[in-house]
């Protein structure tokens, strides 16, 4: 368990007066120990044994709760489901195009190309994303 995570989530709640729930709970943790990119559905089946009263509207709500407390961000691409992380240092996702695992790499920040694009449009930009596509080695060896 990444303990460090789960406490400073439990830190920012209770700085900001929200409420405990065994739900609101079961939530942090697992975001807190996993590196997967969940979407609120995977959230939803990985915690519905645990609480079979669940809704997918509780898991909803919870994350727009920690998305607003700073805890978590919401990685939003296209069309397809949002998908959840904790909030760490800035890095950028590596995505399988095959069976859609993601995972996390660091990389300097593009801060030149922030500007560059800011430059160029006459945007003011305050952030960006940036992903890299492929095929996980899992993928890779059951096409083999």
């Amino acid at each position: 368990m990444n303990q460090h995570r789960l406490e400073e989530g439990l830190a920012l709640l209770k700085e900001n007066r929200i409420r405990l729930t065994p739900q609101r709970l079961a939530i942090l943790e697992y975001l807190a120990n996993t590196d997967s990119h969940p979407t609120e559905d995977e959230i939803y089946k990985s915690l519905s044994n645990k609480f079979p009263n669940i809704t997918n509207a509780t898991i909803y709500n919870n994350l727009k709760c920690l998305k607003k407390n700073g805890i978590i961000n919401e990685l939003k691409y296209g069309e397809d489901a949002s998908r959840f992380e904790w909030v760490t240092e800035p890095h950028y996702h590596v995505v399988c195009k095959s069976c859609g695992r993601m995972r996390d790499f660091n990389y300097p920040e593009l801060k030149e190309v922030e500007a560059y694009v800011e430059k160029l449009s006459g945007f003011q930009i305050n952030h960006h994303l940036f992903e890299v596509h492929g095929i996980c080695s899992v993928c890779k060896q059951s096409q083999k």
